[in-house]
């Protein structure tokens, strides 16, 4: 899990704030993974938003698969970023994470060769030191920034009720401010009750 989560606004165990926009619908409350201390945990609530995947059909295991490399476990971008998806048993897929499009950095700072982009394909399965390759999974995402203090220079210059991404993209400020996390992290626990830290990313 990440390590670094300062001045974030209390959530307390439930979750007070909305969580990434594309994961809406796809989540409920999570249990402290078994390889974060409770103290661990408590700041990781703290300075931003958890929850464990839940399909909309109710599967809550799910394979990984991803595009990148592998790097001490975790997987990462090549020189292109991160592409990971959880799968269900019947092969429905959600899309967890990108990294040339969820988080700070790649909606305000990063842009990309779109033809590039095109040609990743989540196609590497996940499997953890137990060489097992279904799991649940806890998405905990971080919201450092505040966007209260900062909001003026993040709006539209036409309407502060929009903010202005990096390929020219408006989005409503509330949408722009949960989908701007600056730090991701997926932990996934297999059968045997061994957790992992599958993604841990820095996001702005």
């Amino acid at each position: 899990m990440i390590e670094h989560m300062t001045n974030g606004m209390s959530v307390s165990g439930m979750t007070t704030r909305p969580g990434p926009p594309h994961l809406v619908g796809l989540t409920e409350p999570a249990d402290r993974p078994c390889n974060v201390t409770e103290n661990f945990w408590a700041g990781l609530l703290e300075a931003g938003w958890a929850a464990r995947l839940r399909s909309k059909d109710g599967q809550t295991r799910f394979q990984l698969r991803y595009y990148g490399e592998l790097f001490e476990g975790l997987i990462v971008g090549d020189d292109l970023p991160a592409l990971v998806y959880a799968v269900t048993e019947s092969g429905q897929q959600i899309l967890l994470f990108d990294g040339a499009v969820h988080g700070y950095d790649a909606m305000f700072c990063d842009s990309w060769d779109e033809d590039r982009l095109c040609t990743r394909r989540a196609d590497q399965v996940y499997v953890d030191a137990d060489g097992e390759d279904t799991f649940e999974l806890v998405v905990w995402v971080g919201y450092n920034i505040d966007w209260e203090d900062e909001r003026q220079s993040f709006a539209d210059a036409d309407d502060p009720d929009l903010v202005t991404l990096v390929d020219g993209r408006r989005l409503p400020f509330e949408v722009a401010r949960h989908a701007a996390f600056d730090a991701v992290s997926i932990t996934a626990t297999n059968a045997r009750g061994r957790a992992t830290d599958a993604v841990s990313e820095e996001l702005a």
